[in-house]
């Protein structure tokens, strides 16, 4: 019986999550990210032992060696009237429990038309960062990784 009340209490916590958040920049900049289920089915898993070290032949950012929950699906940057769809390749489990924490998320402005975004994500384990580099009508993701010194340096003040 307490299997069946914790599968019940897993089913209905896991169900209640949000799946997109909006974290508000600044006053012109917003960005909406979305995940979905990850399904290790329609994917090459790679482990070594127990712990995964890659999916689908590249690295993983947001897990501690276990297979994913989650997968980054989308990512949508908005200043002023532009949008921007932002590269999210090999992102995982962006977050957990309640939500993003803007506070994870910054951006800076170089005049109007070059910007850098700057964001942290995690489960709670697997901590990683990302920059975007936004330029005219174009963006690509700069860095990705796992770095500690990195990520802390992201939002110093």
């Amino acid at each position: 019986m307490k299997i069946l009340y914790l599968l019940l209490f897993f089913s209905i916590t896991s169900w209640s999550q949000q799946n997109s958040e909006k974290i508000i920049l600044d006053e012109n900049c917003s960005l909406e990210i979305h995940r979905e289920i990850f399904n290790p089915k329609q994917h090459k898993i790679e482990y070594n032992g127990n712990f995964v070290i890659s999916i689908d032949n590249s690295p993983m950012f947001g897990t501690d060696g276990e297979l994913p929950k989650f997968k980054l699906s989308k990512a949508i940057l908005k200043i002023g009237k532009k949008t921007y769809d932002l590269q999210i390749d090999n992102m995982y489990n962006p977050w957990f429990g309640n939500g993003l924490n803007d506070k994870f998320f910054k951006i800076i402005h170089h005049g109007e038309n070059y910007h850098i975004l700057k964001a942290q994500f995690s489960d709670g384990a697997g901590s990683y960062a990302a920059e975007w580099l936004i330029e005219w009508n174009s963006s690509i993701r700069g860095i990705i990784t796992k770095d500690e010194i990195i990520i802390e340096s992201y939002f110093e003040n």
